[in-house]
């Protein structure tokens, strides 16, 4: 006889390491355009440490501000704030 899990998280948002809902989105893709940034720079010929600089720092800021986000607006903050 087969075993089927249920699935207990219909319903719930999704959550990653504390971040949820759209801020999820906004943190990956900041991190996407962090690192698409960096490559273009790179293929441009800018010299590789500028682009490291660039990538820790751009990356840095982005999952700080995207984690303030989350704990001072909370799951659901930023589409009340933009309503």
């Amino acid at each position: 006889m087969n075993n089927y899990n249920i699935n207990k998280g219909i319903g719930r948002t999704v959550e990653f390491k504390g971040l949820k809902a759209q801020y999820l989105f906004i943190f990956a893709g900041g991190l996407l355009g962090t690192l698409i940034l960096v490559m273009i720079l790179y293929m441009a010929g800018v010299n590789s440490y500028i682009c490291l600089f660039l990538g820790a720092g751009g990356a840095s800021l982005i999952v700080w501000q995207t984690f303030s986000l989350n704990r001072k607006y909370g799951e659901h903050g930023l589409m009340k704030i933009g309503a």
